[in-house]
């Protein structure tokens, strides 16, 4: 389960929850290519992945490759893990160092994710960041 969307300037929101399969990791990033906001410049990525619990570890190395593609056009991304999804965290941990960016991090607490991916936002990205993560 998963959505995408680009509302308001060089954000995109993405939101992965469980269950996850691997035709949903190939659907997922093909729908982040059609809605990626490139004639603004570099992406603005929040995920949220506090509905996600275990991934398969196909998907982590499916995932990583697209994300290494994607480098180029993300400014920033954040992933808010659940809360308390060790698994996860690992997973999480072993495709950031998978793709290789220092532009991408995780975060187990939303004000941290928020603050870190808002230096580089507008007010209206910042705010429209509050509400996507304020929904459900």
């Amino acid at each position: 389960m998963y959505t995408v969307a680009n509302r308001i300037g060089r954000l995109l929101e993405i939101r992965v929850a469980s269950p996850f399969s691997v035709t949903d990791a190939m659907q997922l990033f093909k729908q982040i290519y059609k809605t990626m906001p490139r004639d603004k410049g570099q992406a603005l990525v929040m995920a949220d992945l506090r509905l996600l619990r275990i991934v398969d570890p196909e998907i982590i190395d499916i995932v990583a490759g697209y994300m290494r593609m994607d480098n180029p056009y993300v400014e920033r991304n954040a992933l808010l893990l659940p809360p308390s999804g060790a698994l996860v965290s690992i997973q999480t941990e072993r495709l950031l160092k998978a793709q290789g960016a220092e532009s991408r991090r995780a975060f187990h607490n939303r004000k941290d994710a928020e603050s870190w991916l808002g230096e580089a936002c507008s007010a209206m990205e910042k705010a429209r960041m509050k509400s996507f993560l304020d929904e459900k």
